[in-house]
């Protein structure tokens, strides 16, 4: 049977997944995982693609990366097989150590990123190895939390739920310490069959519709129509925390969303935070 075409593109952003042979364990010490840490760093460098999420289990990886220059299959070539003949070296054995190809998922829109870095940092706390995210060495979780400048991007995530130091390590606590992740794992579920499926995909490649002037309304205008009177307009923007404003919030989170503003601008017209207003959409999703 003829293998599937992969989508790739410059400037596509991917969930990638690699599994060792028969699901083995070709990740188990702490001097593999520190070796396979060293390639991702290696492929920011030579292979000139953004990080933005990573693990190391036992016996697989997550990726979140955005590829530019050079294509993912020569990506993922290239550290697939420097990892592969360390590992057959230092284990003095031969042999395929990785269960075929990897499997790559682009990824569509911000819930879908924040989604994937959330499942990526809690894949050990939900495979029992840790109580909390912060406590397993072999993710990029650290970088978020100390706002490290290396060869992890989290600065995407960093405007997307807050673009202030303080509010952003607040909401990203608060993210990783929800334990939602068969949430989580919907929503990547739902953009994997959308990918599959090509369900309104059009992959958007670089300068397309860069004239395109978008009309939308504006974040007032949006917030008006949801709200039912002045009184709840006025509520809502001052940021009331009253349920029996949670519908309107719902409305306005999803409008505003769809006409193109950003999670973060969202959140800040009506006094939220980023992960509300993400709770919001995603619900929004999940009624629909």
């Amino acid at each position: 049977m003829a293998r599937k075409l992969r989508i790739e593109y410059p400037g596509a952003l991917y969930h990638v997944i690699q599994r060792g042979f028969n699901r083995e364990n070709v990740f188990e010490r702490s001097e593999d995982k520190y070796c396979l840490v060293e390639y991702f760093r290696k492929a920011v460098e030579l292979d000139d693609i953004e990080l933005f999420a990573y693990v190391v289990m036992s016996n697989h990886y997550h990726l979140a990366l955005r590829t530019l220059s050079v294509p993912l299959n020569r990506v993922m070539h290239r550290i697939n097989t420097k990892y592969g003949m360390y590992y057959n070296k230092a284990m003095e054995r031969s042999g395929h150590i990785f269960e075929g190809r990897y499997k790559a998922f682009l990824v569509q829109d911000d819930r879908y990123l924040i989604s994937l870095v959330k499942y990526i940092h809690r894949n050990p706390v939900k495979a029992g190895l840790c109580s909390s995210v912060r406590d397993y060495l072999w993710s990029s979780d650290h970088f978020y939390r100390q706002m490290e400048h290396g060869f992890v991007n989290f600065g995407l995530l960093f405007e997307m739920l807050s673009g202030d130091r303080e509010r952003f390590m607040k909401e990203y606590d608060i993210l990783m310490s929800q334990d939602d992740d068969t949430d989580c794992e919907a929503i990547i579920n739902e953009a994997v069959i959308k990918v599959i499926n090509k369900v309104d995909f059009k992959p958007k490649m670089p300068d397309e519709d860069k004239n395109l002037i978008i009309e939308r309304e504006t974040l007032d205008e949006i917030l008006k129509k949801a709200a039912n009177d002045k009184e709840e307009y006025e509520s809502i923007k001052k940021g009331s925390r009253m349920r029996r404003f949670t519908n309107a919030k719902l409305i306005y989170a999803i409008a505003a969303y769809e006409q193109g503003y950003s999670m973060q601008e969202i959140a800040r017209h009506i006094n939220v935070s980023a992960t509300a207003v993400f709770k919001y959409i995603n619900k929004a999703s999940i009624i629909s």
